[in-house]
């Protein structure tokens, strides 16, 4: 039977930074960077939000895509998909066919290198648990829990291992700030100060990490084996922090995990002013919009297109907050996020049912105390100020909603093929047209139908219809984040819609491809400049955009 242990390892993987710290005690990582001139942010203190990162004057009004920090990993490994497509030293892609690889003899090959150099270079950190990498997978399945949790120990392991045999004869402050300023690499103090509380580990989830350590443990030299109480705080740790690695080629597909301190003090908000990405096993922040001294600089935990109660829900289970962020309280800071905030009533809102005829919409009242998943918290109309509850709410709409756009997505996680797509897109059609009775048009949920239908689209050959899914989806996402790098992928999808519209058979009427093609070369624009923010100039899917606009710009003056 599957065990509840650590299952939100696998949400934490896909792009949550941290919980937020209540401890506001000074630390070494806080010291160093504050006593610093060569970084752009600093690291207060506060009961509230724990350790949390501000800009400095240096920072205030740097142009969106200026890089904050690149950090190295403290610790990083593989998950399912990169085991045998990346370097277990250097993050680098492996050729599938073999010829770019060497691996290690001693784990029966579960270990993966790009060169013999690599294979050395990781020897020290990958000799102390080589044995117990090949029993990996079996103690996974064993102790039901993702084999990424148990080679993240199993790294962990290492490390310890290494620093039992080489004391650090250094000040625990004593960071390593390489040549380039904006790269760090935290020493072992650092990481052991990453926050990570034991108590969010449930009894159940205990005996099950319990039983996996053991496990462990009997594959070490007794000197060697942790006590249960650091598997404990690893395990919370790793809960908290990691990070999913992307492929550098597939930007929505991950290869890895890793732990980063420094990175891991910038708090979440629903309305982010920076941006990451990893460029193999190294963590990049990125500024997303101009910021003012004193600023706290915040990343996103969740999907930003998402009701206020899905996204506070979300934070509350995987990361144990309320979020009270300026989004969730429409408390903006600035011009910048009264602007962004403008769609949040619609994006959360939902129709008036209170008084008939009423074109109102429903929203939370008490956004300043409120609690994730109150059934009495009361909802007021904006025009006609009638009152009902979240539960009313949430039972007459929001659930049965939810409800089919779930089943609808279950369908669609089956398999779109040409067969499944008709009954698919069927689905969700289905439930765009009930929201849009319910909800305004701009509603997160509507969003996440018009989503899939682009793919279900795409299937079918039905071109015009597959864009006109990507435009509500780009119009949607962008009033809420114009610069997020999501909304360049939503760009893509509507550029390369119009493109593949544009070369059907029979052709379209001469100026209508005509102003496809124009429309095309408008998206594919937008979308470099995103990825040139967010991903910076060489990254390869920037690469990949800026030759698609290149395309484009000459297919359009050919026509």
């Amino acid at each position: 039977m599957a065990s509840p242990l650590l299952g939100s390892v696998l949400s934490a993987i896909r792009g949550v930074f941290r919980r937020r710290d209540t401890d506001a005690s000074p630390d070494s990582l806080s010291a160093l960077v504050n006593g610093s001139p060569a970084f752009l942010f600093q690291i207060n203190h506060n009961a509230q939000l724990g350790r949390h990162a501000v800009a400095s004057a240096a920072l205030a009004g740097r142009a969106p895509g200026t890089i904050l920090l690149r950090e190295t990993s403290a610790v990083w490994t593989p998950t399912d998909g990169g085991i045998t497509s990346v370097c277990h030293h250097c993050a680098a892609e492996l050729d599938s066919a073999g010829s770019r690889r060497t691996s290690c003899t001693g784990c029966d090959g579960q270990t993966h290198y790009c060169s013999a150099k690599c294979r050395d270079a990781h020897a020290p950190l990958h000799s102390p648990v080589c044995r117990l990498h090949a029993n990996a997978p079996v103690l996974a399945a064993r102790h039901h829990c993702p084999q990424s949790l148990v080679l993240a120990l199993l790294a962990l392991i290492a490390r310890r291992c290494r620093s039992l045999s080489q004391p650090a004869v250094h000040s625990p402050a004593q960071a390593r700030i390489p040549a380039d300023p904006l790269t760090f690499e935290a020493d072992p103090t650092a990481f052991a100060q990453m926050h990570g509380d034991p108590q969010t580990i449930d009894a159940a989830a205990r005996r099950c990490l319990r039983t996996l350590a053991d496990s462990l443990c009997d594959g070490l030299p007794e000197e060697q084996r942790p006590p249960f109480d650091l598997f404990l705080k690893w395990t919370a740790q790793i809960n908290a922090n990691s990070h999913g690695l992307q492929r550098a080629h597939k930007t929505q597909e991950d290869f890895g995990l890793g732990l980063f301190p420094l990175s891991s003090l910038f708090n979440h908000s629903c309305i982010p002013n920076c941006t990451y990405t990893n460029e193999g096993a190294q963590m990049v922040l990125r500024l997303l919009r101009t910021v003012d001294e004193g600023e706290e600089l915040c990343v996103n935990y969740v999907e930003l297109y998402a009701a206020r109660d899905e996204r506070r829900a979300e934070l509350k289970a995987g990361k144990r907050f309320e979020c009270r962020c300026p989004r969730c309280t429409h408390s903006p800071r600035n011009a910048a996020e009264t602007r962004l905030l403008q769609s949040e009533l619609f994006v959360s809102g939902v129709l008036c049912d209170q008084t008939p005829g009423c074109t109102g919409l429903l929203r939370e009242c008490n956004v300043h105390t409120d609690r994730v998943g109150d059934r009495s918290a009361q909802w007021a109309c904006t025009a006609c100020n009638a009152r009902c509850t979240y539960g009313s709410i949430a039972d007459t709409h929001l659930t049965p909603l939810r409800n089919s756009l779930q089943s609808a997505t279950t369908l669609y996680s089956e398999g779109l093929t040409i067969a499944s797509a008709p009954r698919i897109r069927a689905a969700f059609e289905a439930v765009l047209k009930e929201a849009l009775v319910r909800l305004p048009p701009s509603h997160a949920i509507v969003f996440h139908c018009h989503l899939p239908l682009i793919n279900c689209c795409s299937t079918l050959g039905d071109y015009e219809a597959m864009a006109t899914h990507a435009r509500a989806v780009v119009a949607l996402a962008d009033a809420t984040l114009p610069r997020h790098l999501p909304v360049a992928n939503y760009l893509a999808a509507l550029a390369k819609a119009l493109e593949l519209s544009a070369n059907m058979r029979p052709p379209l009427p001469h100026a209508l491809r005509r102003q496809h093609a124009t429309e095309a070369c408008a998206a594919w624009e937008r979308a470099l400049e995103i990825y040139e923010v967010c991903l910076g100039a060489k990254h390869p899917q920037t690469a990949r955009t800026r030759a698609q606009l290149l395309k484009a710009q000459a297919a359009a003056k050919s026509l």
